[in-house]
């Protein structure tokens, strides 16, 4: 009978086969991984453009049955979109999903499937990636009605500020890009913005220390002196009673005391911004002559409207609604100014400390008040009694004018943009981060 001989593999050509195959798991392997990632972030993405869409759709279909619908500008939860009669014919976002409504259309928001979010940022729907949705911090939760805290303003509709000796209004700000640096949040705005004030001075500065701008030359026919001038902006950025300019600067105060109409005082036209404005918003580089943190923060500051007008001095109380109304008289729009003189009065819980000419010794009003840092600073405020002189915040408390050629504290103050996600408890222990910075 004949042998059959079965000859079968050596341990050295088993081992080169199955370096062979391990090789080939090597190189396949991860193209077939990319291909089913990218699989998904496609459906993803296109889930999220279905959801968007059906949000869109929401508003269209509620206008059938009532002409005067209206979504609310704010953020919604998944749960509230649903409450609200939302159908989707696809995959619908987990639960730590969320939509910002702005003009009855999908402003931004992010939106979670599984492992992936996608970001919407001014309506347009963003890649898909491996993360989670965080829901944007809700101020309204923390409203009081006494003691240290947030209050919705009795003076500006929609506006929430914080009052008191020490609210948790703390927030680190990375001024460098790396390091945190401390701040104060001072108001939660109608738009959506945080308006927020470094907590320490950055030095001792002059509000504006140009005697260019003098009445030397055709750049300049409002300041006629010496000791600086009191406005903040030039004539091609400010505004009055929501009108350009144009040549002439019109600076308004109230007449007296009793008076109920704002009367235009002096005129006359600003060539140039203040000294401070030009070093607390210049972008260059390296150089004494401006601040430096303004270009790592440029992306994540509002470019806002600000109150620029003169605060008329009198020893009658006018009430801190006049004070303001002659704030906003006057609008510069820009990124980094300070606080006006009415803010810091806002602060206080006092009950005695309700306007800026009624702040009396100041001692009550800087022990109820967390924006008095001990210190001497300047506010936004000029002070209508010349055309040099600003409001500015003594170290005691009290309010008094100062030209503005004088160098004193400054802290600068920003409007963070509507995106900004806050994470933290706003303790001095644990304040308020950034999370998308």
């Amino acid at each position: 009978m004949k042998r059959i001989n079965k000859k079968g593999f050596t341990l050295i050509e088993l081992l080169a086969i199955i370096v062979i195959l391990a090789i080939i798991a090597v190189i396949t392997v991860p193209l077939i991984l990319g291909i089913i990632d990218n699989a998904k972030e496609k459906a993803v993405t296109d889930s999220a453009y279905g959801y968007k869409d059906a949000v869109n759709k929401l508003y269209a279909s509620k206008l059938l049955d009532n002409r005067d619908y209206k979504m609310e500008d704010r953020v919604y939860t998944i749960s509230e979109l649903n409450t609200e009669g939302l159908s989707v014919s696809g995959t619908e976002p987990d639960s730590n999903s969320w939509i910002q409504i702005e003009n009855n259309n999908v402003k931004s928001g992010c939106l979670q499937f599984d492992e992936y979010k996608v970001d919407i940022t001014n309506g347009n729907i963003g890649s898909a990636q491996k993360s989670e949705c965080i829901m944007p911090f809700n101020p309204t939760s923390l409203i009081v009605t006494s003691g240290d805290g947030l209050y919705e303003s009795t003076t500006d509709p929609g506006r929430l500020i914080y009052r008191g000796a020490n609210p948790n209004n703390y927030i680190n700000i990375k001024e460098d890009g790396t390091n945190n640096t401390l701040y104060r949040i001072v108001s939660y705005e109608p738009d959506g913005t945080i308006k927020v004030v470094r907590d320490e001075s950055i030095g001792n500065i002059a509000w504006d220390a140009q005697n260019v701008r003098k009445s030397n030359g055709t750049n300049n026919t409002f300041c006629t002196n010496q000791y600086g001038c009191n406005v903040w902006g030039n004539q091609t950025n400010t505004l009055y009673n929501g009108s350009t300019l144009g040549d002439n600067f019109h600076y308004v105060y109230y007449e007296s005391a009793d008076s109920t109409a704002l009367t235009n005082g002096e005129s006359g036209k600003v060539g140039s911004d203040s000294t401070l404005n030009q070093y607390l918003n210049s972008k260059t580089t390296n150089t004494t002559n401006s601040w430096q943190p303004a270009i790592v923060l440029d992306n994540y500051i509002d470019n806002h409207s600000w109150n620029v007008g003169g605060v008329y001095e009198s020893s009658t109380d006018k009430g801190i609604l006049k004070e303001k109304e002659e704030e906003r008289q006057l609008k510069w729009t820009g990124k980094i100014a300070l606080l006006n003189i009415t803010e810091f009065v806002e602060a206080s819980t006092n009950s005695s400390c309700t306007n800026v000419n009624a702040v009396g010794s100041g001692t009550a009003c800087k022990e109820s008040n967390w924006t008095y840092r001990g210190i001497s600073e300047w506010s936004l405020s000029p002070n209508s009694y010349d055309r040099s002189s600003v409001w500015y915040v003594f170290g005691t408390g009290n309010f008094y004018r100062l030209n503005a050629n004088n160098t004193t504290g400054v802290r600068p103050a920003f409007y963070l943009k509507s995106e900004i996600s806050l994470t933290g408890e706003g303790t001095s222990t644990n304040p308020y981060s950034i999370s998308n910075m």
